[in-house]
């Protein structure tokens, strides 16, 4: 089944965002950065103080000022407290917690450095790579994150085939993956029958819409193609594949 006739059996998880998503669940460990940096985006829009407790009893009070998605990293407004602002910077790693519509987040911003926005001195950090959502209830629970094993993707193109790691699935269906260098895509290539996989479930057959090619180095200095996708297949397929990096902690 093609064209028109498969596209209407297809879909996406209808659930608009991960305060949506607890109130079901209760507790959920995020590991699509999709969807991180759309929660970070959301505190920032709301004005929402942060907080991350530090050594001699000091409390660090912040806000977001800035997200750089991009680069992967974020800036944070400095304390009214110096001693704060001074041990805060002293820190290999913050742990940072924010009450945001209705739950309580929780996320590392490593390595904090000084620096500054606008001639304005705050606070660098990376991103997060997970955040913790509870509902306020739960808000005291203590959680153990699980083990992340890895997820692919046989892609079929034409007589080519090749082997991608799915790095990203959002709520919505937009997915990454990265591959090898110099992969001959574009932007509206339809990808049919890829196969994903995870070590713990049965293979995944979808289809995958390309959104955007990019080529970068990756951390070990390798170069890599990202591409981001719609990706096409059953509501329950989806869910499976959303779960793999948007974890029910219940």
């Amino acid at each position: 089944m093609r064209g028109a006739d498969k596209l209407s059996n297809l879909g996406v998880v209808s659930s608009p965002d991960i305060t949506s998503r607890l109130a079901t669940t209760g507790q959920l460990l995020v590991r699509s950065g999709i969807e991180i940096g759309r929660i970070l985006d959301s505190m920032l829009e709301d004005h929402d103080t942060l907080t991350a407790n530090l050594p001699s009893q000091l409390m660090f009070l912040s806000q977001l000022m800035y997200i750089e998605p991009v680069r992967g990293y974020m800036l944070l407004s400095y304390s009214n407290h110096k001693g704060a602002n001074a041990a805060a910077l002293a820190q290999p790693k913050l742990i940072l917690r924010c009450n945001h519509r209705g739950a309580q987040f929780a996320f590392a911003g490593t390595t904090p450095h000084a620096a500054t926005q606008s001639g304005q001195p705050c606070i660098q950090c990376e991103l997060p790579s997970v955040m913790i959502a509870m509902q306020q209830r739960r808000a005291s629970s203590r959680v153990s994150i699980p083990g992340q094993a890895p997820v692919t993707c046989e892609v079929r193109m034409g007589i080519l085939t090749f082997d991608a790691k799915v790095v990203d699935v959002s709520l919505d269906g937009t997915g990454i993956l990265v591959s090898g260098p110099a992969l001959p895509l574009c932007a509206g290539t339809r990808l049919e029958r890829a196969r994903i996989r995870h070590p713990q479930h049965d293979a995944i057959e979808v289809d995958l819409e390309v959104r955007y090619v990019t080529h970068a180095k990756q951390p070990n200095g390798e170069r890599a193609t990202r591409i981001g996708c719609k990706i096409l297949s059953s509501p329950q397929n989806l869910e499976e594949l959303i779960r793999l990096f948007i974890i029910d902690l219940q």
